[in-house]
């Protein structure tokens, strides 16, 4: 009971962050708090997993209910990606309609599995290293943002209320939105690039949402259930590699991993630390050899690799907590932004 923070000496953590989570466990009904590796403050405090009994929090999930990472096997052999095309294609080209990835830290990356850890698990996910991957970060968009306003209030809803079903009713809509938007915008973002593909789902994981476990409320921001997911994509930045790994649930960590590196700076600060570091040029191409491509340049300063923490820290904190198992390494060719 009470608050944990998973971390190790090497991790760097934000005190704002923890000081969120400590007001948070003031609320009524809550009684057990999870701050992961990958924990930073926001409106409400990203990278933690929050229980609570009888009540629940709306504001805590955000706006963005059911946003998550899918990773696609596009069956593109990667001896046939030919970059430099894919680029052209894509400097004059916009997701748009009814489908959309969203802003902020929301991606499409092209990627290559780099490295394989544990080649059973990778046969289980049909996992091929001569293969081209795509890996999507987006959400539920607008229908997440209606929900937010009508149900964030400060106070929580109390369990068996009619407000309170009418909130998981519309909750569960909009995560069943965010998995099919993710699909979408896949399908239309490999249209756009014009090669041939055959987008198949190796791994869909949630990261915000409502996970009702035993009569128990695990309201996750920015964490994955290692219950409800066998395996996961952990992501780092647009310059450095993401992982995919095998969950182990572990009680420590409310039986959650993190959904990514985690902000290290917050996004008003970025542009004044790097616009005399770096020309926007330079920051369009990350020290892996990837490519940013987006037609909003304020997120060449706001995504940069140095405005998020150390993904490798992120990984290695996870696995010394015995929370996840590692199975390969996704290397960024491509990270295309709206």
């Amino acid at each position: 009971m009470g608050i944990k923070i998973i971390k190790n000496n090497k991790l760097w953590m934000e005190d704002e962050a923890i000081h969120q989570l400590e007001n948070i466990a003031s609320f009524e009904g809550v009684y057990d708090i999870a701050g992961l590796p990958d924990l930073h403050p926001g409106k409400t405090p990203i990278g933690a997993t929050i229980c609570s009994q009888h009540r629940i929090y709306p504001f805590l999930i955000g706006n963005d209910i059911g946003c998550g990472m899918s990773l696609f096997d596009t069956n593109i052999k990667l001896k046939k990606m030919h970059i430099d095309k894919v680029l052209k294609r894509l400097e004059h080209t916009n997701l748009v309609g009814k489908y959309s990835i969203g802003g902020g830290n929301h991606f499409a990356e092209i990627q290559l599995i780099d490295k394989i850890y544990n080649q059973e698990f990778a046969n289980h996910l049909s996992l091929e290293k001569s293969h081209v991957y795509l890996l999507i970060h987006s959400g539920s968009r607008t229908m997440g943002e209606e929900i937010y306003r009508q149900y964030s209030s400060i106070h929580g809803l109390i369990e068996g209320t009619e407000e309170f079903y009418n909130y998981l009713l519309k909750h569960n809509s909009a995560v069943l939105y965010a998995k099919e938007n993710r699909q979408e915008v896949a399908n239309d973002f490999m249209k756009l690039i014009h090669i041939q593909y055959k987008n198949q789902l190796c791994i869909d994981c949630t990261h915000n949402y409502l996970e009702i476990i035993d009569g128990n409320y695990y309201h996750h921001k920015g964490s994955v259930s290692a219950l409800e997911n066998e395996y996961a994509i952990i992501a780092g930045s647009r310059g450095s590699y993401s992982y995919i790994v095998k969950c182990i649930p572990q009680s420590d960590t409310l039986f959650s991993i993190s959904h990514g590196a985690g902000r290290k700076w917050a996004r008003s600060l970025c542009k004044g630390r790097l616009e005399n570091k770096y020309k926007k040029d330079e920051l369009k191409k990350s020290k892996l050899g990837s490519t940013v491509v987006t037609h909003h340049k304020s997120l060449l300063y706001e995504e940069a690799t140095e405005a998020y923490k150390n993904i490798d820290d992120v990984i290695n904190t996870l696995l010394e907590y015995q929370c996840i198992e590692l199975v390969a390494r996704l290397k960024p060719m491509v990270t295309y932004k709206c």
